[in-house]
């Protein structure tokens, strides 16, 4: 089994990941041949066994379907109750029944296993720093030549990624540019004909713009596939939040002057209008970005048993690294002597003296309690200090 890639550049292997953003991201679809096994490590079909006997799927993150249709729950799922707790039903996943729907056609649909395997937490994660937008990760398992879905599009950029088997895609354009999930008219023409249509082998990978149409066929073979879900900002979103800051005005907040005269409606429009012209700049979007990064949250990564005693930190005889724990990194600013940090939604202010070991650990790397230390830092308060990280989520334990 190959180790699996780590970053973009990674999956893109052998298209460059450089010439990929310029010229195909948002814009073009792609197809890249690749390698048997590239992906195998991501989710081996013993780890989808586990995954599926070990955790307590419900519908919808698992869920069966066939010719574009849902299999009802009640076939492949039991919800057994207790006598301490008969409204919180407990699901199974009855696996002869599921079995034999996957037999007769149906494909798997499991949601989030970014969630459920750490080499694809790590992707999904490395690609979350890339693309600053939470990534999800779908898994697609089929076995015979019904297909899980009908043509359709979706509202967010996808990468496919064939893990195993093979599977027949057919990719079409757009019929209405960029369209959106709450959209002012839906998007309901389909296309007459695919722009590209072929075969993704085990290792191969397929890009897809959002509201671009596409469908998948199995081959009557075992099949497995990773849906790499981006979901990226809009100009609608940058405009929602616009209007958001704008609360701090009270002509925003005031109520609308219906009952008033012409003129006093007047007045209040311009006001508005001017307001918006003085507030307009074109370095909101980075103001913008800046702040979503800001208050992004991490992933949960548990640090047992030491996360749950006093010293929060493994005891010094044992091997470990800290790193930083959103994928997001902040900016670092130097305020007055302070070293002010905004993440989690939170401004965080350090003293100076911890300026180079914060910037050690903003830059997304792992790092041991040996190499943080200074001069000015000794080991007992790098350990002091990475305790009160750790307490407040900034950094976890690896």
């Amino acid at each position: 089994m190959q180790v699996a890639p780590h970053d973009l550049k990674g999956l893109l292997t052998p298209f460059d990941a450089e010439t990929f953003l310029r010229t195909c991201w948002g814009q073009q679809f792609l197809h890249v041949p690749g390698t048997p096994g590239k992906f195998s490590e991501f989710l081996p079909w013993p780890v989808l066994n586990h995954i599926l006997e070990q955790h307590r799927l419900d519908h919808p993150r698992m869920r069966l379907t066939r010719e574009g249709q849902p299999v009802p729950t009640a076939f492949y799922l039991s919800h057994q109750t207790n006598r301490r707790r008969p409204n919180l039903p407990i699901p199974r996943v009855k696996a002869a029944e599921l079995s034999g729907e996957l037999r007769e056609g149906a494909t798997l649909v499991l949601d989030a296993v970014d969630e459920l395997h750490p080499p694809i937490t790590e992707i999904a994660e490395s690609l979350e720093r890339l693309f600053r937008v939470r990534i999800q990760v779908n898994a697609y398992a089929g076995w015979r030549t019904s297909h899980g879905f009908d043509l359709h599009w979706d509202d967010h950029d996808v990468f496919i990624l064939q893990v195993a088997g093979r599977k027949q895609w057919k990719v079409y354009g757009m019929t209405r540019k960029y369209p959106l999930a709450v959209d002012v008219e839906p998007t309901m023409e389909k296309p007459d004909a695919p722009l590209w249509e072929g075969m993704l082998e085990d290792g191969d990978l397929l890009y897809i713009p959002r509201g671009w149409w596409h469908v998948a066929t199995p081959l009557d073979e075992p099949t497995l596939h990773l849906t790499v879900g981006v979901n990226n900002v809009t100009g609608a979103d940058l405009l929602s939040w616009f209007v958001n800051r704008m609360r701090s005005n009270e002509d925003v907040r005031r109520d609308l002057p219906q009952f008033a005269s012409h003129d006093e409606q007047t007045a209040l429009m311009e006001r508005l209008h001017q307001m918006l012209i003085d507030e307009w700049r074109p370095e909101l979007l980075d103001h913008y970005l800046a702040d979503l990064d800001s208050r992004s949250q991490p992933r949960a990564r548990m640090n047992l048993p030491w996360g749950a005693t006093p010293d929060i930190l493994p005891p010094p005889d044992e091997r470990f690294c800290v790193r930083w724990s959103s994928p997001r990194l902040p900016k670092v600013t130097d305020a007055a002597g302070e070293i002010h940090v905004v993440a989690r939604g939170r401004r965080w202010r350090f003293a100076k003296a911890a300026a180079l070991l914060i910037d050690k650990l903003v830059s997304g790397r792992s790092y041991t309690v040996t190499e943080l230390i200074t001069d000015d830092l000794p080991e007992s308060t790098v350990r002091l200090f990475l305790r009160e990280l750790a307490v407040n989520g900034l950094i976890v334990v690896v």
